[in-house]
């Protein structure tokens, strides 16, 4: 009878294939490790051309809002506030500054933009991220309109 620690018959065997195994694993794991770096760099690209084709989404809600917005609702986090309340945020890696001005022929509002560049004129052109303002009250429908509707 052999001692248990006297190696067996096919015990060479066994340690061969554990060592070829735990080479193909580590391979495996090489591989895995690029697909993953790969999927990354997927993400960021995707990310990107996501900015890129939608670079500010013009949301609307109530002037009454705008104190109490939960701002984390629509992806955006603040990261600048004021006496006025929140003064700047961030959606998608962009920057919106708050603005708001003393017209009142449309009305009052708070709105975030950005300048994406200039126009034919050579004036900034901006894009709008949300808007905070009530809405207008409805306009009544012109008589020719309401003619052809009935047609």
């Amino acid at each position: 009878m052999a001692a248990q620690n006297e190696p067996q018959p096919g015990d060479d065997r066994i340690e061969k294939l554990v060592i070829v195994l735990g080479r193909r694993i580590t391979e495996q794991n090489k591989i895995l490790h690029l697909i993953v770096e790969s999927l990354q760099a997927i993400e960021t690209s995707l990310h990107d051309i996501a900015v890129a084709s939608n670079p500010a989404p013009n949301y609307r809600r109530s002037l009454s809002e705008y104190s109490t917005f939960d701002w984390a609702s629509i992806g955006a986090t603040v990261f600048k506030e004021d006496s006025d309340g929140v003064a700047a945020v961030e959606w998608r890696g962009q920057q919106f500054i708050r603005r708001s001005d003393d017209k009142e022929k449309y009305g009052y509002a708070v709105w975030f933009s950005r300048c994406v560049g200039k126009d034919a004129d050579n004036n900034n052109k901006y894009v709008r991220f949300i808007t905070f303002k009530d809405a207008s009250e409805p306009e009544p429908v012109a008589s020719k309109t309401k003619k052809a509707i009935g047609s």
